[in-house]
């Protein structure tokens, strides 16, 4: 009876802590380690690498002033930005002053960090120029556009950390874990592959099954006609007599299948044609 109490509390403290915990998303290992995530509670993967691009060029940008100063904001997800002029080598996001250009990077794209709380997820980055911070609120929308997400400006919420909202069908965790253009990086989103096979490579994969077969066939063959029957030169053929006769039997066909075609042009051109009586 003690031992029963004993594993209920048990249980209960557990259920606690897992409850204080709350749920996480957590980073997957592979190219697109820093933009793609795992929901724990099973829900599936969020996938952001359509805003990745490996060129180091912007993925997404929005312009926005703040106190009478105009910005534009440019974010690479995945990879490091080098298109805007920040002085950081690994900037997930550049914060550029349209007047003159001046440029700091808002984060570090090594530090990108899924976060969880309720039913908000953001991807956050640290360690910006100046110790600035950037978070990114994912709104998902299964009826967005994901070459051309919403993207805006929320502002600089704290000294130094600016926040974005992007909505996006890819914000939405999928059991594939595969959004837009399937894990390939560049161009801010697009239609790539869905996962069907390509009709190509499934054909070559045939012919090399059927000439394979095809070798199998007169290999085996020949085997069994030397083993079994002591046959040696030409009589090693399996089937030789079917095959001495094949051609003839292609030429039959041939005629055979286009001989209406060809008596419809001889009609045609003796200006008459053969009716069935």
């Amino acid at each position: 009876m003690l031992t029963t109490r004993i594993l209920s509390c048990l249980l209960l403290v557990q259920a606690a802590l897992l409850g204080a915990r709350g749920q996480t998303c957590n980073l997957l290992v592979g190219q697109y380690h820093y933009c793609q995530c795992e929901m724990s509670d099973g829900s599936g993967v969020i996938d952001l690498s359509p805003y990745a691009n490996q060129n180091g060029q912007s993925a997404l940008t929005v312009k926005a002033v703040t106190n009478e100063v105009e910005y534009e904001y440019d974010i690479n997800l995945c990879f490091a930005l080098t298109s805007c002029g920040a002085t950081s080598q690994s900037a997930a996001g550049c914060q550029e002053r349209t007047s003159d250009q001046s440029a700091w990077s808002t984060g570090d794209f090594t530090t990108a960090g899924f976060v969880v709380e309720g039913n908000d997820v953001s991807l956050q980055f640290i360690n910006g120029e100046d110790d600035r911070k950037m978070v990114i609120h994912l709104q998902c929308d299964e009826n967005a556009n994901v070459i051309n997400p919403g993207f805006r400006f929320d502002g600089e919420i704290t000294y130094f950390v600016y926040e974005f909202t992007l909505t996006t069908p890819c914000a939405c965790p999928t059991a594939s874990g595969v959004c837009g253009k399937g894990g390939g990086g560049g161009g801010g989103g697009g239609g790539g592959s869905n996962g069907s096979s390509d009709p190509g490579v499934v054909g070559i994969v045939l012919m090399v099954l059927a000439f394979t077969a095809f070798v199998t066939y007169f290999i085996v063959g020949a085997v069994i006609l030397r083993v079994r029957y002591e046959k040696s030169g030409a009589d090693l053929i399996i089937h030789k007599a079917f095959w001495k006769e094949f051609p003839f039997y292609v030429k039959d066909g041939v005629l055979f299948t286009f001989s209406p075609l060809t008596n419809a042009i001889r009609n045609r051109r003796s200006g008459y044609s053969t009716m069935d009586k």
